[in-house]
């Protein structure tokens, strides 16, 4: 069973967090020539998400588990791309979240490779196994209870079969 970090995040990891953040903002500020302010951050225990930038907020939300089971390769991947989003909107305004100004954010201002999406391990013991003709599909507890209680079915993508609960053979 998968740990989950509910309470507070260790001050070493916290302070691994903040120099990440204070290190590539300061790079950003100098290049930039601005005086962007340092965003709040916030942990998340929970989902798949790594993090998220809360534009209008000026806010950094870190997943709680992976930063745990990922630390310093975690920090140097998620805190440019999250604060790069947030770089983005104060100096471009609203625009396409991976589009060209991210993009250069992150590679001519944090000299970071701009990657969308993440490759850290995600455990979700509140899947569900269901199957069709051609595969097996993990559903969440949300699509599950809404197939238990006759709200929704779900289709293969694939074979257009309805799917079915593995266990209810």
């Amino acid at each position: 069973m998968q740990p989950v970090y509910k309470k507070r995040i260790p001050i070493y990891l916290h302070n691994q967090v903040l120099a990440c953040l204070r290190q590539h903002l300061a790079q950003a500020n100098k290049i930039l020539q601005s005086e962007y302010t340092e965003p709040k951050i916030t942990y998340r225990p929970k989902g798949s998400v790594a993090g998220s930038a809360f534009l209008t907020r000026w806010e950094i939300q870190l997943n709680t588990t992976m930063l745990h089971e990922n630390d310093k390769t975690f920090i140097e991947e998620v805190i440019p791309h999250e604060l790069a989003h947030l770089i983005v909107f104060k100096k471009f305004g609203k625009v396409k979240p991976h589009g060209k100004e991210w993009q250069y954010i992150m590679s001519a201002i944090l000299g970071r490779t701009p990657k969308t999406t993440h490759n850290f391990s995600v455990h979700n013991n509140n899947n569900y196994l269901y199957y069709c003709l051609c595969q097996e599909h993990y559903l969440s507890k949300v699509r599950h209870n809404k197939i238990q209680h006759n709200k929704t079915e779900y289709l293969c993508r694939k074979c257009g079969t309805i799917l079915k609960l593995r266990n209810s053979i």
